[in-house]
């Protein structure tokens, strides 16, 4: 069955890694990337709802709508996507323009979990691109990627730059997250906050043993560092104002480590020519874009879809 309507929104939980949720399950290239040519080809009309091998285990995978580009949504750590139902608003607002695919990574909702562990951004975009082709999904594909997602859909577009016509970042983690954070940490001295000791020791990504997905941030953002800019591929990076909050920390460590996060977003749009940067809010309020504000959403892929047309036409 396909997802229903969610019902009440979850509640957002953030300590030292702050996309870490209490989700409610509900119900429900140094050169220019070369430009993919939007086709004519018949179009699938049917919708997909299926848990498809990827190689000995299973992906869960929801398409809907009817279109071209196909918009393929990888969400933010730790977040079943469908299950989530955090893109639900997303999903029914672009399957009226063209056809959308949400996915579960292994390991979370109904996908199977994978058969190791830990796991980069490199076995993520093994598993998306196999989990695509097997399941008839064709390109050309808009990437959307929120959180660990943004590392997996720019790795994802270096290595099939083909497939890919535009890309739209949600509050995408960026690799010199961590290295920028502690760069901006004051001396360590006598009755500091825990807090600050424990970055200081730990980091701020989560380690792969800590963390739902198994994930290996510090491999995957090295993975990440190493790919191309994107030349002139259609980008739209979301940002939300004070994203990445810590507990208990002094006003102005949380207030340069808030504008680390910003700095690296605008880093982010640089990644393309043909870039737009948009913050989901300006009163310094967190909000989580896909399920508080999916409009922002819509109308930055409506946006892409739009882009990478005249692209083709060019």
């Amino acid at each position: 069955m396909l997802a229903n309507k969610p019902g009440e929104s979850p509640v957002n939980y953030r300590l030292l890694y702050p996309v870490i949720f209490s989700l409610v399950m509900a119900v429900i290239t140094t050169a220019c990337a070369p430009t993919t040519a939007i086709p004519t080809a018949p179009l699938a009309t049917t919708p997909l709802d299926a848990k498809v091998d990827v190689g000995g285990y299973k992906l869960r995978i929801i398409c809907t709508g009817q279109g071209t580009p196909t918009v393929i949504v990888d969400a933010a750590f730790g977040e079943p996507a469908l299950e989530s139902g955090n893109w639900i608003s997303v999903r029914y607002g672009i399957e009226k323009t063209t056809r959308i695919c949400l996915y579960d990574r292994a390991g979370l909702g109904s996908s199977d979990a994978p058969p190791f562990r830990p796991r980069t951004s490199q076995d993520m975009v093994n598993d998306l691109h196999t989990l695509l082709v097997n399941a008839n999904v064709p390109d050309p594909y808009l990437l959307v990627g929120h959180d660990i997602g943004g590392f997996n859909v720019r790795l994802y577009a270096s290595q099939y730059p083909d497939e890919v016509v535009g890309m739209v970042l949600v509050d995408s983690i960026h690799p010199d997250y961590e290295s920028e954070t502690l760069a901006v940490l004051p001396p360590e001295s006598p009755g500091e906050p825990d807090i600050l000791r424990y970055i200081r020791r730990a980091g701020v990504f989560p380690s792969s043993t800590e963390n739902p997905e198994s994930i290996d941030f510090v491999a995957s953002a090295a993975q990440v560092r190493a790919t191309n800019v994107l030349g002139d591929l259609p980008l739209v990076v979301l940002t939300s104002a004070n994203n990445y909050v810590y507990l208990d920390l002094p006003p102005d460590v949380d207030a340069k480590i808030n504008q680390v996060w910003q700095d690296l977003q605008i880093d982010l749009a640089k990644l393309s020519s043909n870039s737009t940067h948009v913050m989901a809010r300006e009163d310094g309020s967190y909000i989580y874009i896909p399920l508080q504000e999916p409009q922002l959403v819509i109308d930055a892929i409506l946006k892409v879809i739009e882009d990478a047309k005249k692209s083709a036409r060019q």
